[in-house]
């Protein structure tokens, strides 16, 4: 059965034309035995058209704005007598209105082919699929993972196969006061996200207007105070270097990378996923490229002797492209969490986080006064704000960078040198 005719039928039964103000004249034998060639009239416009070669159709002939039209309706038999009636019925209720019924059909079939592509291609989830794949390049891996998954578990469910042009405020403010009270942190990234969405849906013009909630109805993540990442004390800094080095369990690549850590003022995702293409050991440096860079611009760690020397070492036992592989995944590099455990396990939770490494280092350089702020913040990979000067301060400050990371590098050695002279225990003489 064609669109077309499914469509007349189902506005025949709509319409309940069921009865004819006119003599109908063919009867299903009349129209099985029919042979001659010709137009063989039902009556009201209705005829059945039989072709030379014997083939049969229904067709409704009619007048519209004056000019003589003609609406095939189906071949016979795939078309019965009582279907082409009805048919024709529809047609004649449309032509009627002055509508003519192929192209009201075809126009009614347009419509709702449309509002379903909108409903399945300008779905909220649709969307943010799409806004997520136009911004992806700016991000980091890790941002990306997060979003993907917050929208996915929290947003998604209630909002996914929704058009996005039928979300209005109140959806949007009822989903995140509820995800509010539960969790603060997640409802505040999830604002932001569905945010960003609306603003990407409102350039294309898809949505008149964005309708998310001010943030002002996160009252839970509002009122919440954040919280800094724990920075070790440098007064056990050294305690942490000897436990690092003696701990006769962990992997070597482990301690390996929180040296590293330690020494280049590094973030624990630029550690991990290393690449030994970025080092040049011969010059003392490690070229972080600008996409595994949070600022998105590539940052150049000045090596100490001792992260030089340490690097060496390990250059000497590694074979593949990557610093830190993961054990357990091939081709993946190395878990952060891998150094997260490490700190809890060897009891350092509770003073420290792994990326508050960044900060004692930080603390100490401000303090000891000789070290223009400039430099320690190009030392951070901290992104400025005004390029000309940014791109300025880095090509000025690489002496002055390079002497802070080797001070460092030193003060990690001492103390270390301390620690374990605090950690001797003198064995009492034997008796003469």
């Amino acid at each position: 059965m064609s669109t077309v005719l499914h469509r007349l039928l189902k506005i025949a039964e709509e319409q309940r034309l069921t009865s004819d103000d006119f003599a109908r004249t063919l009867s299903f034998v009349k129209v099985r035995a029919l042979k001659a060639a010709g137009q063989h009239a039902d009556g009201g416009g209705l005829v059945l058209h039989v072709s030379a070669s014997g083939s049969k159709s229904w067709r409704h002939r009619f007048r519209l704005d004056g000019r003589p039209q003609t609406l095939t309706i189906g071949s016979f038999p795939a078309v019965g007598l009582e279907e082409a009636r009805n048919a024709h019925r529809a047609a004649r209720w449309l032509v009627a209105r002055g509508l003519h019924p192929l192209k009201h059909v075809e126009g009614e079939i347009e419509r709702e082919q449309a509002e379903k592509q909108a409903r399945t291609e300008n779905t909220f989830g649709a969307i943010a699929e799409n806004w997520m794949t136009a911004t992806a390049s700016n991000l980091s891996p890790r941002t990306v993972k997060h979003r993907e998954a917050m929208l996915a578990k929290h947003v998604f469910p209630i909002l996914g196969e929704r058009p996005i042009k039928e979300i209005v405020r109140k959806d949007l403010h009822t989903l995140l006061t509820k995800l509010d009270q539960v969790s603060p942190v997640t409802a505040k990234h999830c604002r932001g996200y569905i945010g960003q969405i609306f603003e990407y849906a409102e350039d294309a013009e898809l949505v008149e207007a964005n309708p998310t909630p001010r943030a002002g109805v996160l009252v839970k993540a509002m009122g919440r105070s954040v919280k800094p990442r724990k920075a070790l004390p440098l007064n056990r800094l050294g305690e942490f270097l000897r436990t690092l080095e003696d701990a006769p369990e962990t992997d070597p690549l482990t301690k390996t990378a929180l040296k590293l850590l330690v020494l280049t003022w590094s973030r624990t995702s630029e550690v991990t996923g290393a690449r030994w293409e970025e080092f040049d050991l011969d010059a003392g440096t490690w070229v972080i490229p600008a996409d595994r860079m949070k600022g998105k611009e590539p940052h150049t760690v000045r090596l100490s002797q001792q992260a030089v020397r340490l690097l060496r070492e390990l250059r000497e036992r590694s074979k593949g492209e990557v610093l830190f592989p993961n054990r357990r995944k091939p081709g993946e590099t190395m878990s952060r969490t891998t150094l997260y455990q490490w700190r809890t396990r060897w009891g350092f939770a509770d003073i420290m986080d792994v990326h508050g490494l960044r900060a004692v280092a930080s603390t100490w350089a401000n303090e000891a006064g000789k070290y223009r702020p400039d430099v320690i913040e190009v030392a951070l990979a901290h992104k400025e704000g005004d390029r000309v000067r940014a791109a300025y301060n880095r090509a000025q400050f690489v002496d002055e960078v390079r002497r802070l990371w080797q001070d460092w590098a030193d003060v990690c050695d001492e103390k270390l040198k301390i620690a374990r002279a605090q950690n001797v225990v003198e064995l009492p003489k034997a008796a003469a």
